[in-house]
């Protein structure tokens, strides 16, 4: 494993590391030492030889002239981008001063790294940094921003995050896609969905934003965004009123069902018509849909949980498949997204044992308010774009403005938050590296294989952090193991789920599938990690925590119904969903690479766009109390009224005076969790009279 020697032409089998559900199984092309052509593993029963066009754009990216080939000192101010090359000695040199007088005379907690899912790989992605920065005794960023708060509303439900196999949604008579744009996020499931719907399964979509493949479903429910919990509430109040319900399932493994039938009589269609801006027919109509189709699967978005109630919506929909007992027939249930699902726990290779202090950590959605004063004196960033992907960017950006604070990103490219760093150091990609990665979609774990040598003078995360564990004097035998060392600790792990792995399965075809996940088979027994059990409609759980312990709607912090004053002066609900040219931040940087997406767009609803006099094509300013951006307005009756939709993490390049929608996002926390609540964001919008910035 690992050990063959680069090929000057051939074949090479490896992983997509970013997070996305697929983990597709990749096919790498060298011809002369060079990449030439990435194509997805034909043998991959989830890959099928397909890949995104975002990824399949790898190798003219890679050798694009904005890639960073060496390391880069700043000399202009911070943000402006102006750096002049410098060695890696003198780089980690530097680095090496500066921390270590900040370590002497503040302490560990003065130097805070940021890192996200840049990457998934487990050696470069979760383990050499984390193993690093606990060795240092700093503050470890929680990964809260993509789907933390639908993770606790889930686990409050059901116990612990779902596996449910994809392939098994062919087995069902009804697929329902809530808050979610497969297509974009999760483009096999692209494949199964249209195998159920050969088969004669039903499709239902619920979104404030039509998706691909829309136009195909039996019905489409465009709820106000933030209101997902009123609308599952009214279906649940139809499906009990009218007796669609399983009642030896609900009696043999359910928890509180009389308890939530009299919440539930507080929900009836018309109340939630009003909340959700959806026709009372049309909830009746899924209602019926749903209740009478008991082999059913339902695929919940991370959308409709960035809210400020995110969990709870999430613990109400998960309620749904309990009251029909779809969890007892093949392939159904339901399916929520989140790096959890993977039957496996790498904590122990994480370095909580190199710390010289306790463990501790922080909200990394809350950096700005980390950064605010002077306690935080140096920040290193890595697998993570923060000035492009946090809330409330104008306030971020101005605790990375500060001279006084020492910034060290690692990256391919000038980011966002590159442009802040007062070192850039230029980091390889995956094409350059070893590595092992999991699916939490279709549990199975794959081998990177590295294609090429690394371009320019470019440095892996391992790499990276074996040099800075020298220069900081850290002499810990885990500084000198190699990317193979870490992978056969990882597989070395004494879980079911990594035990099951065939280990010549895995050397051969590049993945594996795991072995027995316990709580998987749990489900399948009905037996649920609840502490009851049982699937908890009634959760003492959250009633020790002081919350509500029944399924419940609570309006969004910034809504028409949850804060009528600020609706008032700010009547639009801006949602940033993923695109299709963008992952993440990720493939922002050249319009070029883009197949979908040209430019950073506002999609607003004819009505909508008439009031305020808006054209399609037209620049117009969208501004709230937290800033303002300009964008070019695309309108579309896709989005329905109300509602304005900014698709994608494009960088502050592409728009037409730089910023971009996360100026405009709120700095609350949502329900549970500490999660993003990104669209629970009041705005308005109007014709831009300025002129464009020069370069935009």
């Amino acid at each position: 494993m690992f050990d063959e020697p680069l090929m000057e032409d051939g074949e090479v089998l490896g992983v997509c590391p970013h997070d996305c559900p697929d983990t597709c199984s990749i096919v790498s092309t060298v011809e002369t030492g060079r990449l030439k052509r990435v194509t997805g593993n034909p043998d991959h029963p989830v890959t099928q030889g397909h890949i995104c066009r975002k990824y399949a754009a790898w190798p003219r990216r890679l050798y694009g002239p904005d890639r960073l080939t060496q390391p880069l000192r700043r000399f202009g101010p911070k943000g402006s981008g102006r750096y002049e090359p410098m060695g890696w000695d003198e780089a980690l040199a530097e680095i090496g001063d500066k921390w270590q007088r900040i370590l002497a005379d503040s302490g560990p907690y003065a130097i805070l790294p940021f890192f996200g899912s840049g990457t998934e790989g487990m050696v470069h992605g979760h383990i050499a940094p984390k193993r690093f920065f606990n060795r240092l005794g700093a503050l470890q960023p929680v990964r809260t921003i993509c789907t933390k708060a639908g993770r606790e509303g889930y686990r409050a439900t059901m116990g612990a995050s779902g596996r449910h196999p994809p392939m098994r949604i062919s087995e069902t008579g009804l697929v329902i896609d809530w808050g979610v744009n497969t297509a974009a996020t999760n483009v096999h499931q692209q494949i199964f969905l249209k195998q159920a719907r050969a088969a004669g399964a039903k499709y239902v979509v619920i979104n404030p934003v039509a998706i691909t493949g829309t136009e195909q479903a039996d019905l489409f429910l465009r709820p106000r965004p933030g209101t997902d919990a009123a609308l599952a509430l009214a279906v649940m109040h139809v499906i009990v009123k009218e007796g669609l319900i399983d009642r030896k399932f609900i009696d043999n493994h359910t928890l509180g069902f009389k308890e939530m039938s009299a919440r539930l009589a507080d929900y009836p269609p018309e109340k939630a018509a009003r909340i959700t801006g959806v026709p009372e027919a049309d909830i009746v109509a899924l209602a019926c849909l749903y209740g009478e189709t008991p082999h059913s699967f339902i695929y919940v978005g991370p959308g409709c949980q960035r809210h400020s109630n995110g969990g709870m919506t999430v613990r109400t929909i998960a309620c749904l498949p309990g009251l029909t007992g779809a969890w007892r027939h093949p392939g159904g249930g339901l399916y929520f997204p989140t790096s959890t699902a993977f039957p496996g726990d790498f904590s122990a290779l994480e370095g909580d044992d190199l710390r010289p202090n306790a463990p501790a950590s922080y909200n990394m959605i809350r950096l700005a308010d980390m950064l605010r004063g002077d306690g935080v004196q140096s920040l290193f960033v890595c697998n993570g774009n923060p000035a492009s992907v946090l809330y409330n960017q104008n306030a971020l950006r101005h605790e990375l403005g500060r001279e006084d604070l020492f910034t060290v990103v690692h990256e391919r490219l000038l980011t966002d938050t590159a442009r802040f760093a007062d070192i850039v150091l230029p980091a390889t990609t995956q094409f350059e590296q070893n590595d092992i990665l999991f699916s939490y979609y279709f549990p199975s774990m794959a081998l990177n294989h590295r294609a090429i040598a690394p371009v320019g003078e470019a440095r892996s995360n391992l790499n990276l952090f074996r040099q800075l564990a020298r220069v900081m004097g850290f002499s810990d035998a885990v500084f000198g193991e190699s990317e193979r060392d870490i992978v056969e600790h990882v597989l070395a792990l004494a879980q079911p789920a990594i035990q099951g792995i065939d280990r010549s399965v895995l050397e051969a075809s590049g993945w594996a599938p795991t072995g027995v996940d316990p709580v998987h088979e749990a489900f399948a027994r009905h037996q649920y990690p609840t502490p009851s059990g049982r699937i908890e409609f009634l959760s003492e759980t959250l009633a020790e925590m002081g919350k509500d312990p029944l399924p419940a709607y609570v309006p969004p912090k910034e809504s028409p119904d949850g804060s009528p004053d600020l609706f008032e002066r700010y009547p639009l609900q801006l949602i940033t969903p993923s695109g299709h040219s963008i992952h993440n931040a990720s493939y922002a940087d050249k319009p070029g690479f883009k197949h979908d997406e040209k430019t950073p767009a506002l999609y607003l609803n004819p009505d909508d766009a008439r009031r305020r006099l808006i054209d399609d094509g037209r620049m117009v300013r969208v501004f709230n109390d937290r800033g303002s951006f300009v964008i070019w307005a695309r309108v579309s009756p896709s989005v329905r009224e109300g509602v304005a939709a900014a698709p994608g993490q494009w960088w502050d390049c592409h728009y037409p005076r730089g910023g971009c929608a996360n100026v405009t996002t709120p700095d609350f926390p949502a329900d549970m969790g500490g999660g993003s609540a990104f669209n629970s964001n009041l705005v308005q919008v109007e014709v831009y009279a300025g002129e464009e910035r020069d370069g935009g």
